[in-house]
């Protein structure tokens, strides 16, 4: 049986060492990357079977790195780890937004990363259905911000909890048109704007039009585009007027 290949993308050659280390003894193949460019090469050439990116690299930054294996066809399956010492609630926010799988913060624990990396490697197994629909709610679960998940078609695939409550969203959210929802609220900017703007960022606000639950919000909507300009996944994030 083949073993699996794991590329470690980290601008801190210590860091590399310690998880080929831990990685070697796992039986698992490890592959060297120590800068973002080096890290998008070599995903490309080496097809691992999973990657354990830093956020905070050189040349290219995590967010950067996993939003170009997204947009590439031969690339956007492969499971993407973020490792970062980063604790803001707003880098993993990021990290959704850019399509990683999965988070784990430095100093990591050997146990812990090694069991996210087998769930995620047998993700990757052709027999076995991908979902990563557990991993990614329980990420947003842990968010204090509201955050919406869209595919290309605008139908929500995933949301939290906040993003219901804040949006007054009862029913049954799968699949729901994300634009339609937002349709029947007051928001600063027209609908048009959200729909056909290419930028990859857009700031406005939201206003119930529900007089029983008023509230008043602040939102960034962020698309996800691939190289040819077209849209992949949509991530809306919602904040109640106040909160930073």
């Amino acid at each position: 049986m083949n073993k699996a290949k794991i590329l470690v993308a980290d601008d801190i050659k210590q860091n590399v060492k310690l998880l080929r280390v831990i990685l070697t003894a796992s039986e698992y193949d490890v592959i060297e990357a120590y800068d973002g460019e080096e890290a998008l090469e070599k995903a490309k050439t080496e097809n691992p079977d999973l990657i354990l990116l830093d956020i905070m690299m050189p040349r290219l930054t995590g967010y950067e790195v996993c939003q170009k294996l997204r947009a590439d066809g031969t690339t956007k399956n492969i499971p993407i780890v973020m490792i970062t010492a980063l604790h803001e609630m707003d880098d993993r926010i990021k990290g959704i937004e850019a399509g990683a799988n999965d988070f784990i913060s430095k100093p990591f624990n050997k146990a812990e990363l090694l069991a996210r990396v087998k769930s995620l490697l047998r993700m990757r197994q052709p027999s076995v259905k991908r979902d990563e629909t557990p991993v990614l709610d329980t990420i947003l679960s842990g968010l204090s911000e509201g955050v919406i998940v869209a595919d290309e078609q605008w139908k929500i695939k995933n949301i939290n909890q906040t993003a219901q409550e804040l949006l007054h969203i009862q029913t049954d959210t799968k699949d729901m048109d994300l634009m339609a929802h937002l349709s029947r609220m007051r928001l600063s900017v027209p609908m048009e704007t959200l729909r056909n703007s290419q930028e990859k960022d857009t700031d406005f606000q939201i206003l119930s039009s529900n007089t029983q639950h008023p509230f008043h919000a602040n939102a960034r909507m962020t698309k996800i585009f691939d190289n040819h300009g077209n849209i992949t996944g949509i991530t809306l994030i919602v904040r109640r007027e106040g909160n930073k």
